[in-house]
C-alpha cells in the first residue's frame, strides 16, 4: 500500500496531461519519474524504516515532492503551468518551516514535557549497598572481551557489539553482544554464537561466554536485521534503538523501544517496548508499567540526552537559553561517548546520570546531577550537589595523582557512599587495562581513596571520611574507626589475585576476618599459624575487615 505514493512523483497536473499527454516522450519521462519514485519510497521505506503516518509523510515528503513539481516547471515552459512549480516552492518552503523554524518555537513545549516527569531532591538520599557499586570501566570490560572473542573459530565473522551495564539476577555486569563484521560473514554464518558477560562489581572477574545463537541482531541484513523485523508487523509506530538485554537465566532478548511524537516530530514520548527473541524470532509488546522485571532499559540514551537538556536550557525559554541564561545550567558534554551514564541506585534500579553545570566555559564544579528513570522515564534533579566536583574536574584530580604512571581516568560516575556524594573513577593504562580505582568525595577532592582491591579501597575511603572530615555533621560517626590489635594467628588462608597474594586470617579472641595484600605488606606472604602479629585495622560492622598496617613478631 505504501508503494501507492511513488505516484506523486509523477506529473499531477491535469493540463499538461491534456497537452503532452500522447506525446512519446512525455510518457517516457513520467515512466522515469514513476521509477524514481519507486526507488526513493523503497529507500525510505526498507532502509530507513520509516513509520508509515501522515506526519512521517509530511516530514519526508515535502522536499521530495517539491523537486517533482519544480521539474515540471524546468522541461514545461508554458507560463500557463508556472502554478505547478509554485506549488513546488511552497511545499519547499511549508518544509523549510517545519524543519529549521518550528522547532525553535518549542522551547517552552519541551520544559513543560520534561518538567512534568521531574521532581527535585533536596537533602541526603539513600547509600548505594558498596558491593554493588561498579568498579570495572567499560573501556576494560571491552578490552577484555575482544580477547575472548578472539579465540572463537571464525573470530573474523564477528566483532563487539554496544557494551552496557545491567542486572542480571541481582549482580551488575557488563554485557556485549556479538555482531556481524559485513554482509559476507553474515551470508557464510547462520547466526552469531552469542554474547559476553563481565562481572562489573569484582575487579578479579574473567569474561564469561554465553553460547547461544543468535539470528535477529542488529548487523544482521535483509529480514534478519532486528529493526526490518520488528517494523514489518508493526509498521506505524516509532521504533527506538534497541538495547540487548539477557533475562535472570541468561536468556538474551532485544529491546526495541516505540513511542510517539508530539508537536510534530519534535517532542518524543515513550509508550512501550517490543520484546524481540533473538534466536526465533518471536516479538512480544509491552506497554509502559507492563514490562518485564528483568529490563533495566526501557528509555534510550539518545531521548534521556534530549530531556536533560531540555529541563536545563529551557527553564525560562529559547530567549533566555540563548542571552541572559537565568537559572541555565547544562548537562556536561563527554567527547565520543554518551552523555549518560548507566547507574544503579540502591534499589538496583538503572538510571542515566549526568551532572550539570553552569553556561560557562571550563567550570569545575557542577550545581547538580540528574537521574533519569531508565524504566520509567521519571527524571530526579538533586540540587544538593550545587558547587561540587563535577566529573571532569574528578577526572582531572584521579589523572593527577597518578601522573607518574601515565594512568588514563575512564568515564566517572557518582554515588551517595557512606552519606557523601562521592565519585567513583577508574584508571586504565593506555592499552585498557584497569589499574587502579579512585573514590573521591564531590564536596572536597582532598578526601579521597585509591586502590587495586575493593574491599580496602571502600575501607580506606571511610577512614579517610572519619579523619579529614571530622568536622563535618554530615558524616556518620559510625563510618569507621581505626584500631590496633596483637595476637596469636589462629586461621590462615591464602589466594592468589591479579594483585599478588591475598591473606586472610584470624587472631585469637576476635571474630573478625582480616586481610592483607602481598603488594601492600610483601612479608604478608609468610604468614603462618602460630605466629604473633600486629595490625591496624578499620573497624566497621562487617565480618571482613582490611588491614592498614601489618607487622610480625620474629
Amino acid at each position: 500500500m505504501v508503494y501507492l505514493l511513488s505516484l506523486l512523483a509523477l506529473t499531477l497536473n491535469p493540463a499538461i496531461w491534456r497537452t503532452y499527454g500522447r506525446s512519446k516522450g512525455f510518457l517516457i519521462i513520467q515512466a522515469l519519474r514513476l521509477l524514481i519514485g519507486l526507488a526513493i519510497v523503497f529507500f525510505f521505506n526498507y532502509f530507513v524504516l520509516v513509520d508509515h503516518t501522515i506526519q512521517a509523510l509530511i516530514s519526508y515528503g515535502l522536499f521530495i515532492w517539491a523537486i517533482f513539481l519544480f521539474a515540471d516547471g524546468i522541461f514545461i515552459k508554458a507560463k500557463r503551468f508556472y502554478a505547478t512549480p509554485l506549488v513546488g516552492l511552497l511545499c519547499a518552503l511549508a518544509g523549510a518551516y517545519m524543519v529549521f523554524v518550528y522547532p525553535l518555537t518549542l522551547a517552552d513545549d519541551k520544559y513543560a514535557f520534561v518538567n512534568a516527569k521531574a521532581k527535585v531532591i533536596s537533602g541526603k538520599t539513600d547509600s548505594v549497598d558498596e558491593k554493588h557499586i561498579p568498579v570495572v570501566p567499560e573501556e576494560y570490560a571491552r578490552y577484555r572481551s575482544e580477547k575472548l572473542l578472539g579465540e572463537l573459530p571464525h573470530s573474523s565473522y564477528y566483532d563487539l557489539g554496544d557494551s552496557t551495564l545491567q542486572k542480571i539476577d541481582g549482580t551488575l555486569y557488563w554485557v556485549t553482544p556479538i555482531e556481524y563484521t559485513g554482509f559476507f560473514k553474515w551470508l557464510k554464518a547462520d547466526a552469531v554464537p552469542g554474547y559476553i558477560k563481565m562481572n562489573a562489581e569484582d575487579e578479579n572477574a574473567e569474561p564469561e561466554w554465553i553460547k547461544t545463537d543468535m539470528v535477529y541482531i542488529p548487523s544482521a541484513y535483509f529480514g534478519q536485521d532486528l529493526k526490518r523485523h520488528v517494523r514489518a508487523g508493526h509498521p506505524s509506530e516509532i521504533l527506538l534503538d534497541p538495547s540487548f538485554e539477557p533475562d535472570d537465566n541468561g536468556h538474551p532478548y532485544y529491546v526495541v523501544p516505540y513511542g510517539k511524537y508530539n508537536k510534530f516530530r519534535n517532542i518524543l514520548d515513550i509508550k512501550g517496548i517490543y520484546l524481540v527473541d533473538p534466536k526465533t524470532g518471536a516479538v512480544k509488546s509491552y506497554p509502559m508499567g507492563r514490562v518485564p522485571a528483568f529490563v533495566d532499559q526501557v528509555i534510550p540514551t539518545k531521548v534521556a540526552e534530549d530531556w536533560n537538556d531540555w529541563y536545563g536550557r529551557y527553564v525560562h525559554g529559547f530567549w533566555n537559553a540563548h542571552f541572559s541564561q537565568e537559572d541555565v545550567k547544562l548537562p556536561t558534554h563527554w567527547k565520543g561517548q554518551d552523555e549518560v551514564n548507566g547507574v544503579f541506585d540502591h534499589r538496583l534500579a538503572l538510571n542515566w546520570f549526568t551532572d550539570f553545570t553552569r553556561p560557562k566555559s571550563g567550570s569545575g564544579s557542577m550545581v547538580g546531577f540528574s537521574m533519569i528513570n531508565a524504566r520509567t522515564g521519571a527524571l530526579y534533579y538533586y540540587k544538593d550537589a550545587n558547587g561540587t566536583l563535577n566529573g571532569k574536574s574528578a577526572m582531572n584530580v584521579a589523572e593527577k595523582t597518578f601522573r607518574a604512571q601515565k594512568y588514563v581516568a575512564g568515564t566517572p560516575t557518582v554515588y551517595m557512599i557512606y552519606g557523601q556524594f562521592t565519585w567513583v573513577v577508574p584508571l586504565m593504562d593506555s592499552n585498557h587495562v584497569l589499574r587502579e580505582m579512585m573514590l573521591i568525595n564531590a564536596k572536597d577532592e582532598k578526601v579521597y581513596s585509591a586502590g587495586e582491591i575493593k574491599r580496602k579501597l571502600f575501607d580506606d575511603y571511610k577512614y579517610a571520611l572519619a579523619t579529614k572530615m571530622g568536622n563535618d555533621r554530615t558524616i556518620p560517626t559510625d563510618v569507621a574507626d581505626l584500631k590496633t590489635l596483637s595476637g596469636i594467628v589462629t586461621h590462615v588462608y591464602k589466594a592468589e589475585s591479579d594483585h599478588g597474594t591475598i591473606t586472610k586470617f584470624m587472631i585469637k579472641g576476635s571474630d573478625k576476618i582480616f586481610e592483607v595484600s602481598s603488594s601492600d605488606f610483601p612479608y604478608s606472604i609468610f604468614l603462618e599459624k602460630g605466629v604473633k602479629v600486629e595490625i591496624k585495622y578499620i573497624d566497621t560492622d562487617e565480618v571482613v575487615a582490611t588491614v592498614d598496617d601489618f607487622k610480625m613478631s620474629p
